[in-house]
């Protein structure tokens, strides 16, 4: 696993609001106890490296400094929401909900477009890989991560 240290620099102390494209990161702290009632709520427990980022720096954005992606590792509980279909999330397609809520799956990061979202795999071969519309674009949360501190977009080139 990296070392997260580097984004701790980013976290806003009173989760003030940060004007985009101001900075490339941007994130907000979480409890133990926010992503614990999550992993509860979903029946799952989130995979190690995503577990260890959340409890280090929290959830936000990595790549503010791209202006057509939201690029936002997502807040546990608003996982929980897509994964159950609650809120706006109820409004997805029927087979784009199904995909974000099976067992096979755990959406992480919000690109910004209607069910435009980046998965890890939870179950089988490559597992623990970051998918992207069915292509794997990191082996791993981590290699993820170092990815998109040198390039936001990587994946759509």
């Amino acid at each position: 696993m990296i070392n997260y240290t580097f984004f701790k620099q980013y976290i806003s102390p009173d989760k003030t609001p940060t004007k985009i494209h101001q900075s490339k990161y941007y994130f907000s702290s979480l409890t133990a106890s926010e992503v614990t009632q999550a992993e509860h709520e979903l029946g799952i427990c989130f995979p190690p490296q995503l577990k260890k980022f959340y409890l280090e720096v929290g959830y936000g954005y990595i790549g503010l400094d791209n202006p057509y992606f939201r690029n936002q590792i997502m807040r546990p509980k608003e996982i929980v929401k897509l994964r159950l279909g609650q809120d706006f999330y109820g409004n997805m397609s029927t087979d784009d909900l199904e995909y974000y809520s099976s067992n096979d799956v755990l959406p992480f990061f919000d690109l910004g477009g209607e069910s435009d979202y980046l998965v890890i795999k939870l179950t089988g071969e490559n597992k623990g890989s970051i998918i992207y519309f069915g292509d794997i674009i990191a082996s791993d949360f981590d290699d993820f991560i170092i990815k998109m501190q040198k390039e936001t977009d990587y994946f759509i080139n």
